[in-house]
């Protein structure tokens, strides 16, 4: 894709400009929902407003319906050599980034308590509100945070043939990956809630229940029962994309169940 003020040109996969003006630089990306029927989305969030481009939203035929269907791997005749998955294997891709302080990584939020009382860093790289420092060692300076510790996985979508979701934990920090193939909905969230790690197990379509038998919908994010109904889990972005580009951008992505 191109920017229509610089005409540079971006990857939408890693959100970085490859060509142009722009070279070098990075979108951040948001966490959202990358797929979902529309139906299920309406019944969860009744008020939504639709984008019109060009009525695109009317049209009933998929112009790349034969080419999901297909072998056929990309449009630039790339050779794409990993052969983990098979290339149009369906997967959820997600990048767990953890911060570096200044003398070693901060401490995730956890079952001991050892972030503060929200349990989340802060814009400028504080730890949280008691300031105590992480399991693994003291927090740096406030706001010192030298680079971000980033690991890939994928999550193939045969992990979800008979659940809805999976309790998870890269790079440290414990995640809860959901994907409904009814709906095609996916989403990511950091299993913490009031400072505590939380264990999710899948009732019905896209609720799920934790280990204080609060009930969740996983589609908002949000607790409708129990213990820890209103509160919200933190989503991270992903994407659902095909193996052979995920491994392409990602190659040192690995490959949840191996």
């Amino acid at each position: 894709m191109y920017d229509h003020q610089t005409r540079s040109l971006w990857s939408h996969i890693t959100g970085e400009a490859i060509q142009g003006k722009l070279k070098g630089k990075k979108l951040k990306p948001l966490a959202s929902m990358p797929q979902i029927a529309w139906k299920t989305w309406m019944a969860n969030y009744p008020n939504t407003q639709v984008l019109s481009v060009g009525m695109r939203e009317s049209l009933k035929r998929d112009n790349y319906t034969d080419y999901h269907k297909s072998q056929r791997a990309g449009v630039s005749g790339t050779k794409y050599i990993d052969k983990r998955l098979p290339n149009k294997s369906l997967v959820i891709g997600v990048q767990v980034q953890r911060k570096y302080g200044a003398d070693g990584i901060e401490g995730e939020a956890g079952a001991d308590g050892q972030d503060g009382a929200d349990g989340q860093d802060g814009a400028d790289g504080q730890p949280g509100a008691d300031g105590q420092p992480g399991a693994d060692g003291q927090d740096g300076s406030p706001g010192a945070v030298a680079d971000y510790n980033t690991q890939y996985i994928a999550y193939p979508l045969t992990q979800f043939a008979k659940t809805t979701i999976l309790n998870d934990t890269v790079n440290g920090v414990p995640l809860l990956i959901f994907h409904d193939k009814e709906s095609f909905a996916s989403s990511v969230f950091k299993r913490i809630v009031d400072n505590k790690v939380i264990i999710f197990t899948s009732t019905q379509g896209h609720f799920a229940t934790d280990n204080s038998k609060s009930e969740w919908n996983l589609i908002t994010g949000k607790a409708t029962s129990g213990k820890h109904k209103g509160k919200h889990l933190q989503r991270l972005p992903a994407v659902n994309i095909y193996w052979f580009a995920w491994a392409r951008y990602y190659p040192e992505t690995t490959i949840f169940g191996r």
